[in-house]
């Protein structure tokens, strides 16, 4: 029985690594990440559960479906991959299986794996020396614990900075003066506004009508000018638009901004519950977030400030290490009681592009051994807008782990990584399926590099199954006919479209080819050729001839237009570089064409192209749908082998519309054959995969080939694989790291562009 007061037992010394603040995405993925690569890593963040805006204690729908990246405006292909692809690929998965409201404790778990969490815990206090954190003060809410925590090495992704800022790290808080970067969004003059914060709820279906009398302290919005521009049709879940704060100070007044949005959250269901129709009668609210989203603080200064410029005009940076395109999104000052629209022009540059983020803005400027990841990078007000959602702070996140480990492995500063270092880092990166637009990995260490692919099985440039037939115009850009490919060929004679015509008499299309920089660039240039076709009425495959010489290995878009009499085609199915333009997130659809001559861009040898994700070209294998699964994609070498690892990238779509099921396009269940002295035996057999990037170990010895047999996927007709990556020894970060640079960073394994072809199996076997 205790009955003396013993204060010792409540205090704890904590000697580590790696120390993570904050347990957003940013720092969940940052800490996986460094845990992965040994540190030994501690992730402290100051509330019960983890995911920050996507947890469970702040919106609504925390099974991972709302963390939002680079792909949800009009990117194609532009998924995050890494560690947040993996937790959202298992999240999916335990959603088909009756899971709910279970992202936060699938973010604790995988934490916890790596023994790397501590949860309910504030920072009070940063202790430092000279230029250098030293350690941390803290403790644990609930248990009267104590903590000082000792690392050489910290990252902050607390959002409000804290750690950066009791360290005395430079920061910024507020909008820059447009002058000063010369941004066209910024104001004239410099101020302490930053974005406002939100609050969600969740209501449901009582079975019976139900009133509902606001509080006295509600906000009143009783006509529809009240809400205009902001659309509450939905009126199960929140809206990101219950908005104030840009104009307090969003640290010290978190609490007031609270109770403030808390009065505009009732207001908004008086509106929806007493004033017009909105379908309601039998709803109630059931839940409120227990604090607010924010998305502006502070900004901690690095020895690069990102801005405006950066974002629009794709800059890139010798250290990238990161990656975002979510909009250049400024909401108004005055939130919800500002009549203009929420989010989008006048205050936003829509669709930006995909756009690099260098590393130099993830370490602080002045604190030798503090990085940052998360919304308190070191960006401008407006480059803020765009790299403060949660997929971009996430892999962030992931680059400041990996930063980490390599500090930790040459005993530099983060300042000198990113002088020396930069090679290594991002092959670390890669070697955990973390991608940086731009950049493709040319890997040394890969055998794979000298071996050829047996199987000439794959799906031809043919979209027929039509799905659904939409207008050819609408009097809409967005509702235009634009499909883009990547042609293979040095000649194009015909494009083919199927084409539905409503009028008794035939209609004119005219129809335009245009070359574009990349997969995303739909911009309207001077057409490479154009054509035109009568179409006849009813439905027909029809015809534009263009007769033209075209640049092999390059990005073209065919425009279509006609009367609004005319309808297109579509077929509900990804493929990676080939889509149709679209303003919001990906639909999965194409329209229904092929070309002439016929395409073959998704041949089995691109597995061992040096890309792992669609980028400059194609750079995947897609069985033929038609002959069906089981498919077998053999990997030989012109003389054994000693291997002992292999990697495997699947295709989960990266442009998916939905986060709520396993993607149909990744394989399920799969095995893995080895052949040596001229026997074939099992290394693995897998069920119910459901992951993007898989790595299989097994014994080293001469290896002559590997058979990768694919059984069944999660509902596509065909196999699919980005890449097979072939490795001597596994990946054991600090040898492979030595093995890589002494394969000769130097002579730049990264590159811009990836422009070697690899050879078939005829060819192969020939030389």
């Amino acid at each position: 029985m205790i009955t003396e007061k013993d204060s010792s037992r409540f205090n704890r010394e904590h000697h580590v690594d790696f120390v993570v603040t904050g347990g957003g995405m940013a720092g969940v993925c940052c800490a996986i990440t460094a845990a992965r690569l040994g540190l030994k890593t501690l992730l402290i963040q100051n509330r019960p559960v983890l995911g920050g805006p996507s947890g469970s204690e702040c919106d609504c729908d925390a099974d991972g479906s709302i963390v939002g990246g680079a792909s949800w405006y009009g990117n194609c292909d532009a998924k995050e991959t890494g560690i947040l692809e993996e937790l959202r690929l298992e999240a999916a998965y335990r959603y088909q299986h009756g899971w709910r409201n279970h992202w936060s404790i699938l973010l604790r778990e995988w934490c916890e794996k790596e023994k790397c969490l501590l949860l309910n815990t504030e920072v009070t206090s940063v202790q430092t020396e000279k230029d250098r954190i030293v350690s941390l003060v803290a403790r644990t809410l609930g248990s009267e614990l104590n903590h000082v925590v000792y690392a050489p090495i910290f990252a902050d992704c607390t959002g409000d900075a804290f750690i950066g800022y009791d360290a005395g790290a430079e920061f910024r808080m507020g909008r820059e003066a447009q002058a000063e970067f010369n941004e066209s969004l910024a104001p004239e003059k410099s101020d302490n506004i930053v974005l406002g914060s939100s609050i969600f709820f969740r209501a449901v279906d009582v079975g019976h009508p139900v009133t509902f009398v606001p509080p006295e302290w509600a906000c009143r919005f009783e006509t529809e000018d009240s809400l205009c521009y902001r659309t509450h049709r939905n009126i199960t879940k929140g809206y990101y638009w219950i908005e104030c704060g840009a104009e307090y100070d969003t640290i010290a007044d978190n609490e007031q901004i609270y109770r403030k949005l808390l009065s505009i959250l009732y207001g908004v269901w008086d509106h929806i519950k007493n004033h017009g129709d909105h379908g309601a009668e039998n709803y109630a609210i059931n839940w409120v977030a227990n604090f607010p989203g924010k998305r502006e603080s502070r900004r901690l200064t690095g020895d690069y400030i990102m801005r405006e410029k950066d974002i629009v005009e794709h800059t890139e940076h010798p250290d990238a290490a990161a990656y975002g395109g979510w909009n250049l999104d400024l909401h108004p000052v005055k939130g919800v009681f500002r009549h203009e629209p929420p989010s989008g022009p006048p205050n936003a540059i829509m669709c930006p592009g995909v756009y690099q983020i260098p590393f130099r803005s993830l370490y602080s400027k002045n604190i030798g051994n503090l990085m940052m990841a998360g919304r308190n990078i070191s960006a401008s007000h407006v480059a803020l807008s765009s790299t403060r959602v949660m997929a971009t702070c996430a892999v962030c996140g992931q680059a400041v782990g990996a930063a980490a480990f390599l500090m930790n492995h040459f005993q530099e500063s983060a300042r000198e990584i990113a002088r020396n270092h930069m090679e290594e880092l991002r092959y670390c990166l890669y070697r955990m399926d973390h991608t940086i637009p731009g950049v493709v990995n040319m890997d040394p260490l890969n055998l794979a590099a000298d071996a050829f692919v047996e199987n000439d099985n794959s799906m031809p440039l043919r979209l027929d199954e039509i799905t659904e037939m939409i207008p050819l115009t609408e009097g809409n850009s967005e509702f235009q006919v634009i499909q883009s490919f990547f042609y293979s060929d040095d000649f194009l004679e015909s494009a083919f479209f199927f084409l539905e015509n409503s009028c008794p008499e035939p209609e004119k299309v005219h129809a335009e080819l245009v070359c574009q920089k990349d997969g995303n660039d739909f911009s309207r240039k001077v057409p490479l050729a154009e054509a035109d076709a009568m179409v006849a009425p009813g439905t027909h495959e029809v015809e534009f001839h263009f007769h033209v010489t075209t640049k092999p290995h390059t990005w073209y878009f065919i425009h279509l237009s006609g009367s609004e009499q005319i309808r297109a085609a579509l077929q509900k199915r990804y493929l990676p570089a080939c889509h149709k333009k679209r303003f919001y997130r990906g639909d999965n659809k194409n329209y229904c064409f092929r070309l002439l001559p016929e395409q073959f861009p998704f041949k089995a040898e691109n597995v061992l192209n040096a890309e792992s994700r669609p980028g400059k070209g194609n750079c995947i294998w897609i069985s033929d749908p038609r002959i069906g699964l089981p498919q077998t994609l053999t990997i030989r070498f012109p003389n054994a082998r000693i291997c002992s690892s292999m990697e495997i990238i699947f295709d989960t779509n990266l442009d998916m519309e939905s986060h709520y099921t396993v993607a149909t396009e990744c394989v399920k269940d799969y095995s893995l054959e080895a052949e040596a002295n001229g026997e074939r035996f099992l290394l693995a057999e897998v069920k119910e995969n459901r992951m993007r990037f898989r790595t299989h170990n097994f014994t080293p010895e001469k290896y002559e080939a590997f058979h990768l047999k694919i059984n069944a996927t999660w509902g596509d007709p065909s196999a699919r694989i980005f890449q097979i990556r072939i490795y001597r020894n596994g990946f054991i970060p600090a040898k492979t790291i030595k093995e890589y640079s002494e394969a000769g960073t130097s002579s730049g394994n990264f590159r811009r562009k990836h422009s070697r072809r690899r050879k078939t199996g005829k060819e192969a076997a020939d030389s």
